[in-house]
């Protein structure tokens, strides 16, 4: 035994990070991990699964450039016209209030801010959230959450399912 870890191992659900390169594993009970079933009988996943897109401070997406959630439902896009636009099912669901036709490129900054720059380097649009440790998802609902440290929602683009 290592540290306490018996025998018992829970299932592990690897999720991959597109920002950082890494992986997020999460372990349900084992308990949990097998059930006997017949030829008739499948078992119920014991943790739901998700592919959200995280995207982690100084990441940067610039014109003709999209992070996809990872079923590939919403797609958030720099468009080569300056706007910065969510898409859900391949309908535009939200855009970034006055960048359209400003914007060039969109920085989640390191204080937690999501940002449209202008080509001049000016800010045409910010999320207003200022929360060091945060981080942005582009979910698998449609939806676009910014969560602070604290992993709680602090802006959201409000079009999830």
């Amino acid at each position: 035994m290592l540290n306490g870890f018996k025998s018992r191992v829970g299932v592990l659900a690897a999720i991959g990070i597109v920002a950082s390169g890494g992986w997020l594993a999460t372990a349900a009970p084992a308990s949990a991990a097998v059930t006997r079933a017949t030829p008739a009988t499948v078992a119920a996943p014991a943790v739901a699964l998700t592919s959200d897109t995280i995207i982690r401070p100084r990441a940067q997406i610039c014109k003709n450039q999209a992070w996809t959630s990872g079923n590939g439902r919403a797609i958030l896009r720099m468009q080569s016209d300056g706007n910065l636009v969510l898409y859900k099912n391949g309908r535009p669901v939200w855009q970034a209030p006055n960048a359209w036709n400003h914007g060039n490129c969109a920085v989640f900054q390191e204080d937690g801010n999501f940002v449209v720059y202008n080509a001049s380097g000016q800010a045409v649009w910010a999320s207003g959230t200022w929360h060091k440790g945060a981080y942005l998802a582009v979910q698998d609902d449609g939806n676009l959450v910014i969560y602070n440290s604290a992993r709680r929602p602090v802006w959201a683009s409000n079009t999830g399912d």
